[in-house]
């Protein structure tokens, strides 16, 4: 990775960790060189940065005009939770045929880590690690890189930065394990409809309560 690559990376870091703090919220103009400043790097990787930034969705702009953090309507957020229950589940159909027992019991060991962190969890925000593990697992056999990095994109990064506090209290820790185990259920009975259904269920829940608070923020 090179210094310029570096300082993309501390500059993206950097940024996420304003959204999760609450320094920046949706909305907000991002100031390239404040951030230079305070990092103490040049504007170029700041820039560099906000392309990366442009591209996951967690900043809207145009070319040559001021960056702000990405604000959604209620109607957006529930439309971007559709979209990745939707792809997530054509990714695991898609490749079915590479879902035997080993594979199974890498998913059934993420799931029985999210039990033992219910048990003693406050938030969701204690479980976005083994969440992400859990989604990535699901991901991990298909063989369509875009429609994996579309549908993690979709909406992975608005509750985990854009509307994070909210994200973090959006079921009970205890109702987050169960509605994953539901989709653990249906990917052990193989049943494609069921898979896609359940999937698209799972997102769109969050996604409806999600945009309830946090659509007219």
């Amino acid at each position: 990775m090179s210094q310029v690559q570096t300082y993309s990376a501390q500059a993206i870091d950097y940024i996420k960790q304003c959204l999760l703090d609450g320094t920046l919220a949706p909305g907000d103009p991002i100031r390239e060189t404040e951030i230079a400043e305070y990092l103490g790097i040049s504007r170029g990787p700041v820039r560099e940065a906000l392309q990366t930034l442009l591209q996951q969705g967690l900043v809207t702009g145009l070319p040559q005009k001021a960056k702000h953090i990405r604000h959604l309507t209620a109607q957006e957020i529930e439309d971007s939770y559709c979209l990745g229950g939707t792809l997530e589940g054509a990714c695991i159909v898609q490749s079915i045929d590479k879902w035997d027992d080993a594979a199974l019991a890498e998913v059934k060991a993420i799931l029985d880590e999210m039990a033992e962190q219910s048990r003693n969890a406050t938030g969701l925000s204690s479980m976005s690690a083994v969440d992400e593990a859990f989604h990535n697992a699901l991901l991990s056999r298909c063989s369509n890189r875009l429609m994996v990095r579309t549908a993690r994109n979709s909406c992975a990064h608005i509750s985990k930065f854009l509307y994070y506090k909210s994200w973090d209290t959006l079921f009970s820790p205890q109702e987050f394990y169960e509605r994953h185990e539901l989709i653990y259920e249906a990917l052990c009975s193989r049943d494609l409809q069921r898979i896609e259904r359940v999937l698209r269920e799972h997102y769109a829940e969050s996604g409806r309560r999600l945009g309830l608070q946090c659509g007219q923020c």
